[in-house]
C-alpha cells in the first residue's frame, strides 16, 4: 500500500513508477462506470495516480490484465485518452458476483501458469489459495485506507460521499414535490440529481415516475402572444426521451414496461393534439403494445379509452377498456377523469347513455364526482333539451336509479331565490320518470299540477312545451 511503502519525503510519482517496474503483472479493476469516472477525474486539478499507474505499466510493456467487475464489459472502454488507448487490446478477465470464488481461482491459476514449454525452466508458481488470500488482504487494506481518507475528509471516497448526500437530498425534495402535485418541478429536481451522478439508477427511475405523473396531469399556461404548441412541444419531447430511456432499462415485458409504454402513447397523443408535432398511429400503437404486455394495465386501458372517444372509435371497445381499468381498483380519479372528460362533450350515438350509466355507478360506489363534470352531466336533465335527448338521459338506467342519480348530481343546495325553480325542475324530472316506468296516471297528475305553476311563474319556454306535450300524450289511450 502506498501509505505504508512510501516514506515521508519520497517522490510519490517516482516511487509508483519504481514499484510498477518491479511488477510482473498489473490488474486494472474496471467497473460499469470506470471510463466515466476516469474522464471526470481527469478534469480535476489533482493528479490521478490510478491513471498514472496504468500509463506506467503500459509504457513499460508489463502484462496488464483488465479485470471486469459489476457487469462491466470491454465495450465500455471506448473513447479512452490516447495514453490509455492500448488498454482495450489486452485480454481481459471477468469476475462475477454469482461465481466470485470460481472466477478468482481461475484468475489466480492463470497468473501462476508456466512461462514457457515444459522443457524450459519454470518460474515459481503461486498457489491459487495463497494468491486469493493476498488479494483479499490487499482489498481489506485498500478499504481501510478509503475509510481513513473519508474520515479525514479527503480523497475520492469523500467526494463520493458528498455526491451521495447531495443525491439523497435532491431525491427527497422530488418526493415532497410529488406529494404536493408539483410534478414538473419533481421531474427537474431529478434532472439536477442526474447532473450530480449521471448513472444513478434511483434518480433515473424517480425521474421516469415524475415524467409519468406530469403526463397524467399535463397542461400549459399560455401567456398572451404565445402559442400552446410552442410551450408544449419541447416539454413533451423531453418527457418522451426520458420515458424511452426508462423503457430501455426494463425487460419490456413486465408491468413497469407496460406503464411506461402507456405513458409514451399518451405523450405521443398530446404531442399530436397539443403540440401538432406528429401524425400517424404512434400513440395508439404504443397503448395497444402496453396492453399486449399487460392486458389489465390501468393506464393503457384508460388512456386508449379516452383516445378512442376523441377519435370516434367503437363504443363497445371503449366500454370494455374503461370497465377493465375500473376493475383494477387502481388510479380511480385518473380513470374517471379520462372517462368523463372524453364523454361529456361527445355527441356520438350511445355516449350520453353510457355517461349517465357511469355517473350512476359512481353514485352507487360512493365515488366523488368532480364539480366540473357533475355540472355538465346535470345539464343533460335540462328541459331545454329536446324530448328525445331528455328521454335518452332518463332511460339510461332504471327509473329508481335515474331519480337517485339526478338528486345526487343536483344535491348542491340552491340559493333561496332559486329554491322554487329547483322544486319545479325536480317534479318535472320525477313526472317523466313515472311515465318511463309505466305509471301513466301518476305522471299525468303531476304534469297537470305543474302546468299552472309554470304559467304563474312566467315559465313559458321549452319546459312548458314539454309539460303540455306530456299531458296531451298521456291523456290519450296507450298506443294512440
Amino acid at each position: 500500500m502506498d501509505v505504508e511503502g512510501i516514506r515521508p519525503g519520497q517522490n510519490f510519482s517516482q516511487t509508483i513508477d519504481r514499484t510498477i517496474a518491479d511488477c510482473g503483472t498489473v490488474l486494472v479493476i474496471i467497473g460499469p462506470r470506470w471510463t466515466e469516472l476516469l474522464l471526470n477525474r481527469g478534469k480535476e486539478p489533482a493528479p490521478d495516480y490510478v491513471r498514472h499507474e496504468i500509463e506506467s505499466a503500459l509504457t513499460r510493456k508489463i502484462a496488464v490484465v483488465p479485470v471486469l467487475v459489476g457487469g462491466a464489459n470491454m465495450a465500455q472502454l471506448a473513447n479512452l485518452p490516447e495514453s490509455l488507448a492500448e488498454l482495450p487490446l489486452h485480454e481481459a478477465a471477468e469476475i462475477r458476483d454469482a461465481t466470485f470464488r470460481e472466477d478468482c481461482a481461475r484468475l489466480a491459476t492463470a497468473l501462476g501458469a508456466p512461462a514457457g514449454p515444459e522443457d524450459q525452466p519454470r518460474k515459481t508458481r503461486i498457489a491459487p489459495k495463497k494468491l486469493m488470500a493476498a488479494i483479499a488482504a490487499l482489498v481489506a487494506a485498500a478499504a481501510l485506507l478509503i475509510v481513513l481518507l473519508s474520515w479525514m475528509g479527503i480523497g475520492p471516497w469523500s467526494r463520493y460521499q458528498e455526491r451521495k448526500a447531495r443525491i439523497k437530498q435532491l431525491l427527497s425534495t422530488a418526493r415532497t414535490q410529488v406529494d404536493q402535485a408539483e410534478y414538473e418541478a419533481a421531474f427537474k429536481t431529478c434532472q439536477d440529481a442526474l447532473k450530480v451522478a449521471p448513472g444513478d439508477r434511483a434518480a433515473m427511475d424517480r425521474q421516469v415516475d415524475a415524467a409519468m405523473l406530469w403526463l397524467e396531469n399535463f397542461h400549459v399556461l399560455v401567456p398572451e402572444g404565445q402559442k400552446a404548441e410552442d410551450l408544449a412541444g419541447p416539454a413533451l419531447t423531453e418527457l418522451m426521451s426520458v420515458l424511452d430511456a426508462g423503457l430501455a432499462r426494463t425487460a419490456e415485458r413486465d408491468s413497469r414496461a407496460a406503464d411506461i409504454l402507456a405513458h409514451l402513447g399518451w405523450a405521443h397523443w398530446l404531442n399530436q393534439h397539443i403540440a401538432y408535432k406528429e401524425f400517424g398511429p404512434a400513440a395508439e400503437q404504443a397503448l395497444r403494445k402496453a396492453l399486449g404486455i399487460d392486458p389489465s394495465n390501468v393506464y393503457a386501458n384508460a388512456m386508449l379509452g379516452n383516445l378512442l372517444l376523441q377519435t370516434h372509435g367503437s363504443l363497445d371497445e371503449i366500454v370494455r377498456l374503461f370497465d377493465a381499468a375500473v376493475k383494477t381498483g387502481k388510479e380511480r380519479p385518473l380513470v374517471r377523469s379520462m372517462q368523463l372528460g372524453g364523454m361529456i362533450y361527445n355527441e356520438d350515438p350511445g355516449v350520453k347513455t353510457e355517461l349517465i350509466r357511469v355517473a350512476n355507478r359512481m353514485r352507487i360506489n360512493s365515488e366523488p364526482m368532480p364539480e366540473e363534470y357533475g355540472h355538465r352531466i346535470l345539464s343533460n336533465y335540462n328541459a331545454i333539451n329536446s324530448r328525445d335527448e331528455l328521454m335518452e338521459t332518463l332511460s339510461a338506467v332504471p327509473p329508481k336509479d335515474a331519480w337517485a342519480t339526478f338528486l345526487w348530481l343536483d344535491g348542491k343546495p340552491a340559493a333561496r331565490s332559486e329554491l322554487e325553480d329547483q322544486r319545479l325542475k325536480r317534479e318535472f324530472i320525477q313526472a317523466n320518470l313515472l311515465e318511463i316506468g309505466g305509471n301513466r296516471a301518476e305522471a299525468l297528475a303531476m304534469f297537470k299540477i305543474l302546468q299552472p305553476e309554470l304559467k304563474s311563474r312566467g315559465m313559458n319556454g321549452r319546459i312548458s312545451s314539454h309539460v303540455a306535450g306530456s299531458i296531451s300524450r298521456l291523456s290519450r289511450p296507450p298506443g294512440c
